[in-house]
């Protein structure tokens, strides 16, 4: 890694954990339709407003023992596993990508991953205001590099956007999956499977990764899900009706298809016997 790679992944990461103290605040108010902007961040027991040194990304919650200054009540440990995983993810993104333009838009669809994620552990939900706009902005990446005189990017470097045709049929194929799938699955057992926010998530998934790769992610998604899903339906003691969100699985698959899409697919090609 040359210096100047690695100062980039180093500003990356330390922008990734401020990035991740407002990604809690949005994850915390989004779903309950309060704005993000105001008031000021508040302990949810006692209203103690914090001070600017209380919110210090990471550093605070140890600094505190991870309770309240105001009343001793504990904060919850994925206010600061929030802010740890933006920092990782953003320096991971930036040293996978290096310095070009998509390194920008490659930050926002990985940030938004992760607060789309940490919402549906939390609430077992995927909200519109943020799905919708996910999969907006990924018609718009490919909009952008289709008309506008940007340096161009290979198609297959890590994070290249797709083209237009690609976006929209990655998004129409991403809905149209888990629709019919769902549909499918309901019919059979009488009882719904996935949510419409996992529709919505797949298709925004595949305006910016394109068909061929969310196909691929919802593979990889049901494959991390089945695992994880089994192990914990084992340690719960085996109950089989144990509700666990997808969105997570899908967000994992479609950020490591995002990065690594083209050195997968020509994996999986090879590993099928497809390639030739």
């Amino acid at each position: 890694m040359s210096p100047e790679t690695g100062l980039l992944v180093a500003a990356t990461g330390l922008l990734g954990l401020i990035v991740g103290s407002f990604l809690n605040v949005v994850a915390h108010r989004l779903p309950r339709a309060a704005s993000i902007v105001r008031p000021a961040s508040a302990c949810p027991e006692c209203g103690h407003r914090l001070s600017p040194w209380e919110n210090i990304p990471l550093l605070s919650y140890l600094i505190l023992r991870g309770r309240c200054r105001g009343c001793g009540s504990p904060i919850s440990a994925t206010y600061p596993l929030t802010e740890l995983a933006a920092g990782i993810l953003g320096a991971v993104t930036a040293w996978v990508i290096g310095p070009v333009w998509t390194l920008g838009p490659a930050l926002v669809f990985t940030w938004l991953l992760l607060v789309l994620t940490r919402i549906d552990l939390d609430l077992q939900l995927l909200p519109n205001r943020l799905t919708l706009p996910l999969g907006a902005l990924g018609l718009l990446y490919a909009l952008a590099a289709a008309f506008l005189a940007l340096p161009a990017v290979p198609p297959g470097a890590p994070g290249a956007p797709p083209s237009l045709l690609a976006a929209g049929l990655g998004a129409l194929l991403g809905y149209g999956l888990l629709f019919l799938a769902g549909w499918a699955y309901q019919r059979a057992t009488g009882r719904e499977g996935l949510g419409g926010g996992d529709l919505k998530l797949l298709g925004a998934l595949g305006a910016w990764i394109g068909p061929v790769a969310v196909l691929l992610t919802l593979f990889l998604a049901a494959l991390m899900g089945s695992l994880i899903g089994g192990l914990l339906i084992l340690l719960r003691g085996g109950d089989r009706h144990l509700a666990i969100p997808f969105g997570p699985f899908l967000a994992a698959g479609g950020w490591i298809l995002f990065l690594w899409k083209d050195a997968i697919i020509r994996w999986y090609f090879a590993l099928s016997g497809l390639s030739g």
